[in-house]
């Protein structure tokens, strides 16, 4: 009775934030694929060229980017989805402990019959299944943009001979532009696995939130601190993609599980691997995932972090509000 409770008080608390946050995550991917639906990615060849200096902090070769599956895999690395991703799990995973001393309601929740681990569960809970129906509505405005937009494609004047299937070029493409549906390019399946590992990054988040929080008493202090060593991570797998002599610190950086580029890549040339936890032809420590691994590491991170958290809950000696 008293866990139903909880569940439902954690459910009102996070309901604005959530509903806000949902809204964004599924308009944002449509918007941003029916962009890129108006461009014909063959005439932005020259300017890939032009970053050719930059290929090496892209998980992927650039040509990759020429190809609609890989412009629509960009939407994973968008700053505002990445954002609503983070506000949500540092949000709710820096309310756990922090928010509810800060606030002098630990003490009336303790006083009730709920043991500790309940509370945690409870938020838990609710926390989980919000980031999951999050990443769920990111999946389905893809999906939706993909069904719904079409492209200029500028078609080639092909002769085919019969019986071989030999394709003949008969002079330049022609000028005339036609719309194709995006259905017809790309498959909604293959961002299934890149979607997985947003969640994973975002239940990484959520885990270093509530495992901070649980060791503080004022939540803008662990706010801070999540946010403080996030921007470390990212500084971290920056050096570690800058140069060779630096690439020694990618495993101590777990931005470096979060590859949804080369997911994209990996998936759409070899559709056997979606579910793969290591590369069979991997050469490198560093490219031994596949792209089910690297979300097992990041969900594995964050079940460590709340294990510390319950930990420190059930120990700890919660201080009087004030």
């Amino acid at each position: 009775m008293v866990f139903r409770i909880l569940l439902r008080k954690y459910l009102y608390e996070s309901m604005g934030l959530g509903i806000a946050l949902a809204i964004v995550l599924f308009v944002f991917p449509w918007v941003r694929i029916w962009t890129v639906s108006q461009f014909e990615l063959s005439g932005f060849a020259p300017l890939i060229e032009q970053f050719r200096a930059f290929e090496k902090f892209s998980p992927v070769p650039l040509e990759q980017f020429l190809t609609y599956q890989g412009m629509i895999g960009l939407t994973f690395d968008e700053p505002v989805l990445l954002l609503c991703m983070l506000a949500w799990s540092i949000a709710r995973g820096s309310d756990v402990v922090s928010g509810e001393l800060g606030r002098g309601t630990m003490e009336m929740l303790l006083a009730q019959p709920v043991r500790r681990w309940q509370l945690l569960a409870a938020h838990a809970v609710v926390a989980v299944s919000g980031l999951a129906i999050l990443s769920g509505l990111v999946f389905a405005g893809m999906a939706l943009g993909i069904w719904t937009n079409a492209t200029p494609q500028r078609p080639s004047q092909n002769w085919v001979i019969p019986w071989v299937q030999w394709n003949i070029p008969l002079g330049t493409p022609s000028q005339e532009l036609t719309w194709t549906p995006l259905s017809q390019l790309v498959e909604p399946s293959l961002y299934l696995a890149p979607t997985i590992n947003l969640f994973a990054l975002g239940f990484a988040v959520l885990g270093l939130s509530v495992v901070i929080s649980s060791f503080d008493q004022y939540r803008w202090r662990a706010i801070g601190v999540v946010i403080g060593v996030y921007v470390l991570q990212l500084l971290l797998f920056v050096l570690a993609k800058s140069t060779p002599r630096m690439s020694f610190l990618k495993p101590f950086t777990f931005l470096a599980a979060y590859q949804p580029d080369w997911m994209v890549q990996t998936v759409s040339h070899r559709p056997e691997l979606t579910n793969s936890l290591w590369m069979p032809e991997s050469t490198s420590w560093d490219s031994v995932l596949g792209p089910l691994g690297y979300s097992l590491l990041l969900l594995g991170m964050g079940i460590a972090c709340y294990a510390i958290a319950l930990w420190r809950l059930e120990t700890r000696d919660l201080p009087a509000p004030h």
